[in-house]
């Protein structure tokens, strides 16, 4: 085998287990796009997808160290210090085989590709940006057995010459994307068994400009967003659907309409050409609250739309403006009354807790939980009421927040910034109120099994205790702040979340139930 494709383990962080915002969605299919370009090329190529396949690490070392190969290009992603594991695996690796050339790809080395190459030298190369056509690249220039080196000339990779100068040129994004052929999809049946969606990527980037995402930076522009045309996608779903017997599709888009009027016509074309063939399928898609109309709504859910995911992102008209939305509250409550109308409850990206944050913004926030009907159950409620911003290298945030001065005694790491809140008492609030989430979302677990649904009236009544408890919990508290009954000295801080977190584990007691409630469908990377 001449190129292996990596998904590594993806070791658990309990401390961040419902941060997925680092793992985005659109990378997904990256490595089975990666190996249909190569096999288009002839080049052997095998993918080890080992987080799907549920190894360990020391599975995945035992695996690859019987394999022949003379590159291993690896899908990194971020998870905090547990990254370290997987550099110390490659390591290892590397020490196994020194003569293979190790490279790194994905949103999480694109921006700390610097700082990978300087810290762990045997990695040798580190794509940046869309990895299709640099991988291939680099996959001609190793099998030719030529080394890397100052003169090399590979746009999109980054890599150390002779001199230990890193040396970087950068590649434009794939304009025509109905070039690409479909990604390659060597474990279907494993993901159909798991009752994972198939994936469709029907573009890519995006027409917004919101502070906090990173994926625009991330093909190396500004605000382009680039579709398949509805044909191509089309063909690619009924192969899927004929050859394969799949009915469930998700698009990995961060996007899928894209911008304006052309955007719905192309998601209505695509809606009548499910339809005209008579496919029997169900599919769901992420977009914007501006996206949201009624007739490409309208047709989209004859033709099998049953799951819509919209980033919202904050119910405070402030908060909207601060992160260059480009949307407002009311338009944040007429796409989700839309959807209902057409039978479709929406998930949502919101933001309860951001670095201006004010008691006021989030008094709005939960307000505007409170009157959309969006805190369902105790594992969305908990989510909801505690999500803090994530703020990573890349994304405009994290550039102004690097040059704040105000800025300057928060912890900082490479990738991402970890700061407070720079209002006390928001920021005092936000501590209270996660670990009293935190601590909810600790015993859901232990509390549900997986073998049932909540479904009988007895288990629904404990349920909404639950629900309503969290949120009470989370009015009270609030209000405690806005009166200044509770004060934000860490002492009163500590003593807050330790009663509070007490009455939780209370409730919880005094409502065992022996179902599940269905954790959100976050990005299954």
């Amino acid at each position: 085998m001449s190129i292996v494709l990596l998904e590594p383990p993806r070791p658990q962080n309990h401390n961040r287990f419902e941060d997925v915002v680092n793992a985005p969605l659109s990378a997904c299919l990256f490595t089975g796009y990666i190996a249909s370009v190569l096999r288009e090329h002839e080049i052997k190529t095998e993918i080890v997808n080992a987080h799907l396949y549920d190894w360990s690490i020391e599975q995945t070392i035992t695996h690859l160290s019987q394999k022949s190969f003379q590159l291993l290009c690896v899908h990194t992603v971020y998870s905090w210090e547990k990254t370290q594991d997987i550099f110390d695996m490659l390591s290892i690796l590397s020490s196994m085989n020194s003569t293979v050339h190790i490279n790194l790809y994905g949103y999480y080395p694109t921006f700390a590709y610097k700082k990978i190459l300087e810290s762990f030298p045997f990695i040798n190369s580190v794509t940046v940006g869309e990895p299709e056509f640099t991988t291939l690249d680099l996959a001609k220039h190793i099998l030719s057995r030529k080394g890397i080196s100052g003169e090399t000339n590979i746009t999109g990779l980054a890599f150390k010459d002779r001199n230990g100068k890193i040396v970087f040129n950068p590649r434009s994004p794939i304009q025509n994307m109905d070039q690409l052929p479909y990604p390659d999809r060597q474990d279907i049946y494993l993901y159909k068994k798991k009752g994972i969606a198939t994936y469709i990527q029907g573009s890519r980037g995006c027409y917004g400009h919101c502070t906090f995402c990173y994926l625009n930076p991330f093909y190396m522009q500004t605000n382009l967003w680039r579709g398949r045309s509805a044909k191509n996608i089309f063909d690619e779903i009924l192969k899927l659907h004929t050859e394969h017997s799949i009915e469930n599709f998700y698009f990995s888009d961060a996007n899928f309409f894209g911008p304006g009027k052309p955007g719905k016509e192309r998601a209505v074309t695509l809606a009548e050409l499910i339809l005209a063939h008579d496919l029997n399928i169900r599919f769901g898609f992420e977009c914007r609250a501006n996206d949201i109309e009624e007739y490409s709504i309208s047709r989209l859910v004859i033709a099998g739309l049953t799951n819509v995911f919209i980033g919202l992102e904050s119910g405070d008209a402030a908060s909207l403006k601060r992160f260059k939305k480009h949307t407002t509250v009311d338009e944040n409550k007429q796409a989700i009354q839309l959807l209902r109308d057409y039978g479709i409850e929406p998930t949502f990206g919101f933001i309860m807790f951001e670095p201006n944050s004010t008691l006021e913004s989030v008094r709005n926030n939960f307000e505007f939980l409170q009157e959309m009907g969006i805190m369902a159950n105790p594992t969305v409620t908990a989510h909801l009421l505690h999500h803090r911003q994530t703020i990573f290298e890349g994304t405009p945030d994290y550039q102004s927040m690097v040059h704040d001065s105000a800025c300057q005694d928060a912890a900082f790491t490479n990738y991402e910034i970890f700061y407070k809140i720079k209002d006390p008492k928001a920021e005092a609030f936000s501590i209270v109120i996660s670990h009293v989430c935190r601590t909810a979302l600790s015993l859901l677990p232990k509390t549900f099994t997986c073998e049932n649904n909540a479904s009988n009236a007895g288990n629904e009544s404990s349920l909404n205790t639950i629900n309503t408890a969290l949120a009470t919990i989370f009015e009270k508290t609030l209000c405690g702040f806005e009166a200044k009954r509770i004060l934000d000295n860490p002492d009163a801080i500590r003593d807050t979340s330790q009663k509070l977190a007490h009455e939780v584990e209370t409730i919880f007691a005094n409502n065992q139930l022996s179902v599940t409630i269905p954790e959100r469908n976050d990005d299954h990377l």
